[in-house]
């Protein structure tokens, strides 16, 4: 269901534009060149909207309800919804379902795809001092990532848009005195030039307060006893209203109240007249108040009219469906128990729509004494506070409530315990609940069974999707079925459940590993854009995952610590993922922690999966595990892979059902064993498959292994000819000469290299790894030439020969020119080290943080030369 969006909140206002302001628009121009981001923070009357409004650009006016970043989407939805159309419908989806962070992911890859040979277009964000929050914020740093957008937020305060670009202050959008005499003569010719520079002194450049003082001053007033600095509402009443009949200033503040007025509200229609007088601005056919305006004009009213229009307008406004600005006129009325009833009436309805924030929002201004009155609101804010991911706080509110005696709070405490996978501490709950709300139990009764490893009766109860493919034993079927539905189908809280970071298990489990660190990567941002601990260190656990099926071990080990230590204060549960993967890097207390936490939990099937990851991430280290018997496991894949373990023996048939596992994925054994077993069962049309992995590394030197172990070699040529075939291939003739070995000796030299590479081959049998004259590129062969980052780490270091030379020279120059390539200073160290006396690159670096190292090297390097250092360079250096 989607947020109405107002109409005239995606049109820029239509304002007077007597000034030409030439200044300011290059301004922008030079600013946007520099920033996909430019923050236009003055106060209010400082013509922000009014310079935008000549810019083209897609504009969105922001409310207070847009502080809900759902809303906030809803109103990004319908700005761009000409030019994106159907291209918006997975951002439509996951706004829905409350899912704001999802969204932005969504929206970004749209914006992205639609606008890639697309020229730069430019968002404006209006008024957006009244959506600030954390999450609008996260939201926008989402879509600062869209290449060809650039944004301006226009807002009375910098915080906090100031981190997502550069500001414009009031300096920059203050008139100059030339554009004062251009305002002057459009609106008081009479005035002398003088007049006019001194009212322009007097206001400091301010456009609004300039156009009322001079208009005052058109009338005779005195420009001395204009107010300095930004005029009460007492003193801009005075000028507003000089000139306006009596019954026009009270249908001015009468409709002040709403803070704007459509065309169709006849009442108002005698304000038209009087736009340019009130400053008002003119939307859609309709009349939008000036902030300072509509402060002014409100008083004129007593306190007790003006709550009673507020109270109008919220009648009005739930009349027409819209219940969430009938709550803020409320609110603003402070008729606290007419707000109360109705955020209690349809509270659940807005949670529904993924309005989290602005329910939170509206909960928070209620004092004790309307929650003591109301226990319903207090169920509404443990509702509102488990959907934002705040499960310690929603546990607390839950048991207020329950204590109060709502006995909703049993369905949300057992929800509570579904999103945080606790199966154990959601069955108390769900037996009380079966009672009073049956139909309700039943699908999170068969959840919670889920969650719990009993399959068949959450299969039995009617539960279906991926997550139930998963661990009935058909982890691609489920892959498959995530793959094709583009949006998780799972309640709104639950954030991680169906959406990227289950898409990211299952990648590393049955797809492609690559993918599987992308979607844990999306998932990430998610999480923080959501700024849930709980889905970060999720998402953390979920990219050690992907690297674990990649053999990466190092990097695996610092997701899972990473995803520890965002763990600590979370439900216990959440370390399970992250001390099994430890587990599998060798970390034997983490495998009892985990067993101990997945059998708190009552999560039997986490407890199987995570150790079957161990097992098999053991056997690919060269490493033993003893696999314990995995009792009450309903998964038929996992129970296959216990049944093989460790793959010496009759595994072919379940490597036929199970294709993935020969892949680079979570619980595949090494690719060497999977593969000989398939060799063995006639099923690799090979002459002769070694069963055999070797591991080269050229970083620094040239080292091998085999099946994980060294290999020591006999003779250093044989380690040159490895060293030679690597950087490329030959024939036999130029390879012979290149060793300055004879025929007789090269035969020595390549039988040996084939025996170290390939123990156990028969004689008469081709290489495997060795072709003649190269090395075959086979899986089972990782080598890393040219894959470090450190110039010191050149490959192949050491081995003395003119083939090798200029191979490192080129990997050098190629390297240099990447690092060069780089925004960061660091790699310009890196290549200056490569070479120190790059005049060029050290002035690059004279102006970073890294000014005094690369000073040091230079130096350095031209003292060892016995040359003198570029003075102007020394005096950038030095400039002291």
């Amino acid at each position: 269901m989607s947020y109405r969006v107002p109409k005239n909140r995606l049109l820029p206002p239509r304002t007077a534009r007597e000034v030409n302001r030439v200044r300011p628009l290059e301004r922008l121009r030079q600013g946007f060149s520099k920033s996909p981001v430019l923050v236009l923070a003055a106060g209010a009357g400082y013509g922000k909207s009014t310079l935008m409004a000549s810019w083209p650009a897609t504009w969105v006016a922001l409310g207070e309800d847009c502080r809900d970043p759902v809303v906030l989407g809803w109103h990004l939805v319908e700005a761009y919804r000409g030019r994106l159309g159907e291209g918006l419908e997975p951002v439509e989806a996951a706004l829905g379902r409350g899912a704001w962070a999802q969204a932005g992911e969504a929206l970004l890859e749209v914006l992205a795809t639609a606008t890639t040979s697309a020229p730069r277009h430019t968002l404006v964000l209006d008024e957006a001092q009244r959506a600030a929050s954390r999450e609008t914020l996260n939201l926008l740093r989402t879509l600062v990532q869209v290449p060809s957008l650039q944004i301006a937020i226009l807002t009375r305060r910098a915080a906090p848009w100031e981190v997502l670009g550069q500001v414009l202050d009031e300096r920059e959008l203050a008139f100059d005195a030339g554009e004062a005499l251009e305002l002057a003569r459009v609106l008081t010719p009479q005035l002398l030039a003088f007049e006019v520079e001194q009212a322009h002194s007097l206001v400091q450049g301010w456009p609004l307060g300039l156009r009322l003082l001079l208009r005052a001053m058109g009338r005779g007033a005195r420009p001395e006893e204009a107010l300095y600095a930004h005029p009460d509402p007492a003193g801009l009443l005075a000028y507003l209203t000089l000139p306006l009949p009596l019954e026009v200033q009270k249908l001015a503040a009468r409709a002040s109240v709403l803070g704007e007025v459509a065309a169709e509200e006849a009442e108002f229609g005698g304000l038209q007249p009087y736009t340019s007088d009130l400053l008002l601005e003119q939307v859609g056919g309709g009349l939008r108040f000036h902030p300072l305006v509509r402060q002014a004009l409100m008083s004129l009213l007593e306190p007790a009219e003006v709550r009673s229009l507020l109270t109008q307008a919220a009648d009005q406004a739930v009349a027409k469906g819209q219940g969430v600005r009938a709550a803020g006129y409320l609110l603003e009325a402070e008729r606290l128990g007419h707000a109360a009833d109705l955020v209690l009436a349809q509270g659940q309805e807005w949670l529904s729509q993924g309005l989290t924030y602005t329910v939170l929002a509206m909960l928070e201004r209620f004092p004790q004494r309307i929650f003591s009155a109301r226990p319903g609101l207090r169920y509404l804010h443990a509702e509102g506070l488990r959907q934002a991911g705040r499960y310690a706080e929603a546990e607390a509110t839950y048991g207020q409530a329950l204590h109060m005696g709502v006995e909703q709070a049993l369905l949300g405490l057992s929800r509570l315990y579904l999103d945080t996978v606790e199966p154990a501490k959601a069955w108390p709950y769900l037996e009380q609940a079966r009672a009073p709300f049956p139909h309700q139990t039943k699908s999170l009764w068969a959840e919670n069974a889920l969650n719990a490893g009993r399959v068949r009766e959450a299969l039995e109860l009617g539960l279906e999707g991926p997550r139930v493919n998963l661990r009935r034993g058909q982890p691609e079927r489920a892959l498959q079925e995530l793959r094709g539905s583009g949006a998780r189908a799972a309640p709104v809280a639950q954030n991680h459940r169906e959406g990227a970071l289950l898409l990211a298990l299952l990648e590393a489990v049955a797809g492609d590993a690559n993918a599987a660190e992308a979607a844990a990567h999306k998932g990430r941002r998610e999480g923080e854009a959501l700024g849930s601990p709980f889905v970060v260190a999720l998402a953390e656990a979920r990219l050690g995952h992907a690297f674990l099926a990649q053999n990466r071990w190092e990097e695996a080990g610092c997701a899972y610590q990473r995803s520890l230590a965002l763990s600590q204060g979370g439900p216990s549960r959440l370390e399970v993922e992250a001390l099994g993967g430890l587990a599998a890097l060798g970390e034997a207390p983490a495998y009892s922690q985990m067993l101990r936490l997945s059998r708190e939990s009552g999560d039997a099937w986490v407890e199987a999966f995570m150790t079957l990851v161990a097992a098999q991430a053991h056997l690919r280290r060269g490493e033993r595990f003893v696999l314990p018997a995995l009792v009450g496991l309903e998964d038929s894949f996992l129970q296959a892979l216990a049944v093989a373990y460790p793959w010496q023996e009759d595994a072919a048939g379940l490597l036929g059902r199970y294709p993935f596992l020969l892949r680079s994925t979570l619980l595949a054994p090494p690719l060497e064993r999977s593969r000989r077993l398939l060799w063995e069962a006639g099923k690799l049309p090979l002459p002769y498959y070694p069963g055999s992995r070797v591991k080269i590394q050229t970083a620094g030197g040239l080292w091998v292994w085999v099946n994980g172990q060294e290999v020591r070699f006999k003779r250093e040529k044989t380690r040159l000819l490895l060293a030679l075939l690597l950087v490329r291939s030959w024939d036999k003739e130029a390879l012979q000469e290149a060793l300055e070995v004879s025929d007789g000796e090269f035969r020595v030299l390549w039988s040996e290299l084939l025996g170290w590479l390939e123990p156990g081959r028969p004689s008469r049998a081709p290489g495997y790894f060795l072709e003649p004259y190269g090395l075959a590129r086979v899986p089972e062969l990782m080598v890393d030439l040219g894959s470090s980052g450190q110039p010191s780490a050149v490959p192949l270091a050491g081995l003395d020969h003119p083939e090798l030379e200029r191979f490192r020279g080129h990997w050098l120059t190629t390297h240099r020119t990447r690092l060069l390539f780089s925004s960061e200073p660091a790699d310009w160290l890196r290549a200056l080290e490569i070479e120190p006396t790059d005049e060029t690159v050290l002035s690059r670096l004279l102006e970073s943080a890294l000014a005094e190292e690369a000073w040091a090297l230079y130096s350095r390097a031209m003292q060892e030369l016995e040359l003198v250092p570029d003075p102007h360079l020394r005096q950038a250096a030095h400039p002291r």
